[in-house]
């Protein structure tokens, strides 16, 4: 039941949205979601992806507002296609905005937990058991706590090492404009 709360309305194998829509519009019999191992994970990337749009969507939302209409005026007495007001104002202006996006989406995937515990319970046979989840399981279900933290630690040395990297990498890409 409490499967319907997030993503198993959409992509229960029997009567989830996707399915349906599929039997109907092109008479086929959708896969089992989230009972197969080889879909379970693109299928909780796919829902998670939708999940994060929203926001993302306002970060970039807030990144094109900020970009002063005034370089957008200037390219046009110089000629400028819009085309390239996108790729030589847009794109380089957003920078900012699309370095934060990534980085966020990236540690968001990182703690990918409470999907594959309330669609999946971790399963089947543990193909979306994610490092969280695991953590989850060490602490609250095997009440090992020092292995949990101990983890937990792993888990943040991992994102801390790969926003590092990607701070660094960002000086060749992140432009700040005035």
């Amino acid at each position: 039941m409490r499967c319907l709360l997030f993503g198993c309305g959409l992509l229960n194998s029997e009567f989830g949205i996707i399915n349906v829509y599929l039997k109907r519009l092109f008479g086929i019999q959708g896969p089992d979601w989230l009972t197969n191992r080889k879909l379970v994970i693109p299928s909780i990337a796919m829902l998670s992806i939708w999940w994060g749009l929203g926001g993302n969507m306002v970060l970039f939302l807030a990144g094109l507002q900020g970009i002063s209409a005034s370089y957008y005026e200037a390219a046009q007495i110089d000629g400028a296609s819009k085309f390239r007001q996108f790729w030589h104002i847009t794109l380089p202006l957003l920078s900012p905005t699309t370095f934060f996006a990534t980085i966020m989406s990236i540690i968001g995937s990182f703690q990918v937990f409470d999907q594959s515990f309330v669609m999946t319970g971790g399963g089947p046979a543990k193909a979306s058991y994610t490092i969280v989840y695991h953590i989850y399981q060490l602490a609250f279900v095997d009440f090992t706590f020092g292995k949990s933290a101990a983890a937990a630690v792993i888990l943040f040395a991992m994102i801390l090492t790969l926003t590092l990297i990607q701070m660094y990498m960002s000086k060749r890409w992140v432009h700040y404009g005035g």
